[in-house]
């Protein structure tokens, strides 16, 4: 709070320092007509002003505090204080901030802070105006206020900062509890960013040592549920204070029944969410999330337990229930009817209180949202840390250090049952948190930011001892400096973990250090094969280790390889790296060694021609076209300049395919989150089975220089055209529907309704492809080499390329279309 103000009859000071004040305004004005912030005015300009201060207060010129009387120093504040809010508030009435005449109140501001700088006023004052200003203003208005802080914020907290800091942080906070994250996100930022550089870390005034909880911020939610036939409107409850609704205190009790979400049989899995039971139960935890210390009673505790046990078992039968509903509700657990609003309810929340909007018609869509549930349990994880606090071990920590007994509780302690279910509950929330689609990397960030809070909670347990150190003499900085220069010029630099020796750069025989520097051992890039053997030997070495000093050196030897071989393997290799879970065990990128011999046969034969044109090409048509016989071609005639896409499915394998060169066989759970995290390009279900196409994959091939092939459906072709993927589609068609009927009915292993299904989609492919133009080719496959020069004339748009038509004819007949059906039918038909 700011002194008494002192009135203008009991004080005659106040009417002289009220025209000074004008008279700086006006002179203010003549120096700079222009309406806008910058640029400051300073002590040089308000000199003739502050040199009449004297006259009216006299024993007050400008010099340092002691030299003033207390007494004197005080009626000179209060006199300041009381004719500066007198101009201000009648600027701020009658003037628009947006109004060039504003510039008058940016020019009070500079005056007020060069009498605060010279100690002529209380040094929070310029801040107090601040402050009733930003309240005074929109958000709009506020923006402008903050340009000017911004633009004089080394000046104005240079001097005196103690006396303002408190000011500033509570301005700042009211102004961000007043903007909304999602909409002013950039302003708060710069409200952040200004706080963070006006006020030191090492500030004790932002930390709450007290270990005061903010109480009042109380989460208003219904307790009975609303009766089916009910008629009247619902109402919105939007977490108002309202007599009638009970807050989420101990004595809240829910009228129905509990029900148990974990699911004990599979009969239970299957029973629809029962959410008017949860309800109570989900939104009672926000009492010990605001109040952790609640929790300190053994019966709060209890109910802390099985609330949040209730509630994640709640989420993980959401998540069930989201993943197998189809269509465009997969957000909606039941239907809900639009409400109405009862309009004359304040929407509003109290004392700037961020609220929930606890309406039970809102709770299943609130649930059924990823990001809502992720707050929650963040909550939760935040709380269950705070618990664990209370353990011997986590106490074992701190018992050496001066405690701040206000944030310590050392009265209170965590029993071995509690700690065992709080760390359980952690892992479970943090498995959940990580089986989203990015929620490896959003718990990442989490754990993160709560890792870094911890250091400022250890640092306000120890009663925020002061993190500065004291500056270091120049002959200190000098002795260091000549003492680190002496120890880098004596020695000879080591060479690098792993890194091959030079002793032999010392041998008088010049010549022969010579030869051996040019060694092809010392510059040629190492085999892949070479490090996979490396690697497994200090692996082997690792098993026999006896001490740790061993232990600890081949596993730096083995990430020098590792990283070595990840480098090496970038190039050719690229894809195989989403395989890898863990460092210490890369294998992915050397198992591809075995399953790519036909790819380091093809290197070893001439290489193929480039065409000019480098797109991806898509090989599209019905099962048992010959789509595989033509790719095999191109991959074998035109070796090192094709790489065929593989697919992934959720399939078992089948006999003799292999995993990586037929299909990457995942499960379903691995399938759906990469579904959800856009991992393919093209995704669809066939024979209760999911196929996708890898977006990684596909573009993996440029870095080598090749071009992609990839074999789809026309389901397949159509959705990846239709999510932006630029390529070149190829249309294979059979020469008829009965050539191609005979071609699948050499599968014995298919029944007549899978041959009839088969041919039914055929034919709605042929009939697409004769009307789309979705396809940039049709090759009709009555001649396997026919099809093919054709498919090389297409890709290469030329028939006359050098070398391209002089391999032999393959055998005709029954080759035109020699996919095997299950293999091409696996690939999505």
């Amino acid at each position: 709070m700011s002194p008494t103000r002192l009135s203008e009859d009991e004080v005659p000071q106040v009417s002289a320092m009220t025209d000074l004040f004008r008279d700086a305004l006006v002179h203010a004005q003549t120096l700079k007509p222009a309406a806008t912030i910058e640029p400051p005015l300073t002590k040089s300009h308000f000199d003739p002003f502050i040199a009449r201060l004297p006259a009216i207060f006299p024993g007050t010129a400008p010099g340092p505090a002691t030299q003033v009387r207390d007494a004197d120093k005080a009626r000179l504040y209060a006199a300041v204080e009381t004719a500066s809010r007198k101009i201000f508030s009648s600027m701020v009435a009658s003037t628009s901030i947006n109004s060039p005449e504003f510039v008058r109140v940016w020019n009070l501001f500079d005056f007020l802070s060069v009498l605060s700088d010279n100690e002529q006023c209380d040094p929070a004052l310029l801040f107090w105006l601040v402050e009733e200003l930003l309240d005074s203003q929109t958000v709009d208005g506020c923006r402008k206020v903050f340009d000017f802080l911004e633009s004089r914020r080394e000046r104005i907290t240079a001097k005196n900062l103690k006396q303002k800091s408190l000011v500033i942080l509570r301005s700042c906070n009211d102004l961000l509890r007043r903007l909304s994250r999602a909409e002013d996100a950039a302003f708060c930022g710069r409200v952040y960013i200004f706080m963070f550089q006006s006020i030191p870390p090492g500030d004790r005034s932002s930390v709450n040592l007290r270990g005061e909880y903010h109480v009042e911020n109380v989460t208003s939610f219904d307790q009975a549920p609303t009766a089916p036939d009910e008629t009247a409107a619902d109402k919105m409850d939007v977490d108002a204070e309202d007599d009638n609704s009970q807050t989420d205190g101990k004595d809240a009790k829910p009228t129905t029944k509990a029900v148990s979400f974990e699911a004990k049989n599979k009969a239970e899995q299957e029973k629809p969410l029962d959410t008017d039971a949860l309800y109570p139960v989900f939104w009672s935890l926000q009492h010990f999330f605001s109040q952790p210390t609640t929790l300190f009673d053994p019966s709060d505790l209890a109910k802390f337990k099985s609330g949040i046990e209730a509630t994640l078992n709640a989420f993980e039968t959401v998540e069930k229930i989201q993943k197998t509903t189809k269509g465009p509700d997969d957000y909606k657990l039941i239907p809900q009817k639009r409400k109405g609003v009862d309009t004359s309810e304040d929407l509003r929340s109290t004392n700037n209180n961020p609220k929930y909007l606890t309406s039970r018609e809102l709770f299943e869509l609130e649930i059924s949202d990823l990001y809502f549930r992720r707050h929650i349990l963040i909550q939760a994880f935040i709380i269950l840390d705070f618990l664990l606090s209370l353990t011997p071990q986590a106490r074992a920590k701190i018992a050496n250090v001066q405690q701040n007994r206000s944030v310590v509780y050392a009265d209170k302690n965590l029993n071995e049952d509690d700690a065992k279910w709080a760390k359980g509950m952690k892992d479970r929330i943090m498995a959940y948190i990580q089986a989203e689609s990015d929620g490896f990397f959003f718990f990442r960030v989490v754990e993160s930011v709560i890792s870094r809070d911890k250091g400022w909670v250890r640092w306000k347990v120890e009663n925020c001892p002061p993190i500065e150190r004291p500056s270091v003499s120049p002959t200190e900085f000098n002795d260091a400096k000549a003492s680190a220069k002496r120890l880098a010029t004596s020695r000879r630099p080591k060479a690098g973990m792993n890194s091959l020796s030079l002793a032999f750069m010392d041998e008088k025989d010049n010549s022969q250090s010579l030869e051996k520097l040019k060694d092809p051992a010392r510059w040629k890039l190492p085999d892949l094969e070479e490090f996979k053997k490396k690697i497994a030997t200090d692996d082997l070495d690792f098993d026999f280790a006896n001490t740790e000093k061993e232990k600890t050196q081949l596993l730096e030897s083995k990430a020098s390889k590792t990283w070595r071989a990840l480098r090496i393997a970038r190039r050719s290799k690229l894809a195989t790296f989403d395989k890898i879970e863990d460092w210490r065990n890369v294998s992915a990128i050397f198992q591809e060694l075995d399953a790519e011999e036909t790819e380091q046969e093809e290197e070893e034969g001439p290489k193929g021609q480039h065409p000019e044109n480098r797109m991806p090409i898509i090989i599209s048509g019905p099962s048992g076209v010959g789509k595989s016989t033509l790719i095999s071609f191109l991959l074998d005639r035109q070796r090192g300049v094709f790489n065929k896409i593989i697919r992934h499915t959720t399939r078992s394998a089948g006999d003799g395919e292999v995993n990586g060169r037929d299909f990457h066989f995942v499960d379903t759970k691995t399938f759906n989150t990469m579904l959800d995290g856009d991992f393919f390009l093209e995704a669809s279900t066939h024979d209760d089975a999911q196929y996708g196409t890898s977006q990684k994959l596909v573009s993996a091939p440029e870095a080598s220089d090749k071009v992609a092939l990839i074999r789809l459906d026309g389901e397949g072709t159509q959705m990846a055209k239709d999510n932006g993927f630029s390529a070149r589609v190829v249309f294979i068609s059979p020469p008829s529907l009965e050539a191609l009927e005979t071609r699948i009915r050499k599968d014995e292993g298919l029944s007549e309704e899978e041959v009839q299904r088969k041919l039914k989609a055929a034919q709605e492919e042929i009939d697409q492809s004769g009307s789309s133009d979705l396809y940039d080719k049709v090759i009709i496959n009555d001649d396997v080499e026919s099809a093919y020069k054709k498919l090389e004339e297409f890709i290469y748009e030329s028939s006359k390329a050098n070398g391209i038509h002089k391999e032999e004819a393959a055998d005709e007949g029954d080759t035109a279309m020699k996919d095997e059906v299950r293999g091409d039918d696996a690939d999505v038909l």
